[in-house]
């Protein structure tokens, strides 16, 4: 059975390499990737080439992941609301 916890269970903004540590060091093998799930944050090349770093240092793999739940850019929200914001 894989088994994972969320990589936002303190703060999801900011450098989340301790907390990857930090689940790994608790004996996880996967995560669910939520960080900056609640923001507009698109992440470049270079950030996801880093996190795949971090991932393999910490010998974490990525089990599901939250994408964006931000004001311009959740995939999530029905057609009428999305439209209401625009």
């Amino acid at each position: 059975m894989k088994l994972s916890v969320t990589t936002d269970y303190t703060r999801d903004t900011g450098d989340p390499s301790p907390y990857l540590r930090r689940i790994a060091d608790a004996g996880f093998s996967h995560i669910h990737w939520c960080h900056r799930w609640c923001t507009d944050f698109m992440y470049s090349k270079s950030e996801i080439d880093q996190i795949k770093r971090w991932l393999r240092e910490y010998g974490l793999q990525v089990l599901d992941l939250h994408a964006t739940a931000g004001r311009k850019k959740n995939w999530g929200r029905n057609a009428s609301t999305s439209a209401s914001l625009v």
